[in-house]
């Protein structure tokens, strides 16, 4: 089989699947596995589709979100960077807002040792994390779960998180823009973390260095509304700056 051809079956079996494994895709299209990471590596590079471990999702639009579990296993050791930088801020006794992204479910992980946190959340893997953790208190929002991103969302949700008020908020999104400022694809998503913002003076965002510059459909907000910026690498001197102004701002 042709490379052409056979990059074309991968797209037609991804836009059916939305998600395939390198071994599903050799057994489908009966080729190696050298050869299906090689033509996923093509098709990557041509923006079609985006690696994850062990196999492939499609791009579809701005709008389209991967599932969680899905995003879980995208980036550990990044997430695993972000997530220790943000247990800088956190202190026993303190309320905290989690959302339901799969940067904060890694960080969920790590409050384990904690005592008397109190975390408010609209994330029904975050929620399930924290459950066995004795010295954390789980409120969980209510309203419409989003199956893919095990989120609950809507209108009941965010007027749930309006009663009450966090030390801190720790949230992520899928782009980062310094004009356009903080994106997801979901409005419903955006509609969330916005809620989080107006209920704490401290609000978090968490990103790895592949969000940069990039924008989704929904702006949940300007980076200059954060409190801070946490991110894997050294941010640019752009967003160094934004940082800077921010926390002078905050100090007035």
């Amino acid at each position: 089989m042709l490379p052409l051809q056979r990059q074309n079956d991968i797209l037609e079996i991804l836009s059916k699947q939305h998600v395939a494994s390198v071994e599903d895709l050799c057994k489908q299209l009966y080729s190696s596995g050298a050869t299906i990471r090689r033509d996923l590596k093509k098709l990557e590079a041509d923006g079609l589709i985006k690696r994850t471990h062990g196999g492939a999702a499609i791009i579809e639009s701005t709008t389209s979100e991967f599932p969680l579990a899905l995003r879980e296993s995208e980036n550990m050791e990044q997430k695993d960077i972000i997530a220790q930088k943000a247990l800088r801020y956190i202190r026993n006794g303190q309320t905290i807002f989690l959302d339901s992204s799969s940067t904060v479910c890694r960080l969920a992980r790590y409050l384990k040792n904690y005592s008397d946190i109190t975390v408010v959340t609209n994330g029904i893997r975050v929620a399930d994390i924290l459950a066995d953790y004795k010295g954390v208190k789980v409120y969980c929002a209510g309203g419409m779960v989003r199956q893919n991103a095990k989120s609950i969302v809507g209108s009941a949700a965010c007027e749930f998180i309006s009663h009450f008020h966090a030390d801190l908020a720790f949230m992520s999104s899928r782009g980062i823009d310094l004009t356009i400022g903080a994106t997801v694809p979901s409005e419903d998503e955006a509609n969330i973390k916005r809620a989080f913002i107006n209920s704490t003076k401290r609000p978090i965002l968490l990103f790895d260095s592949s969000k940069l510059d990039t924008q989704y459909f929904c702006r949940i907000c300007h980076l200059n509304q954060f409190w801070q910026l946490i991110c894997d690498i050294e941010l640019p001197k752009k967003y160094q700056d934004l940082q800077y102004q921010t926390e002078q701002n905050t100090l007035i």
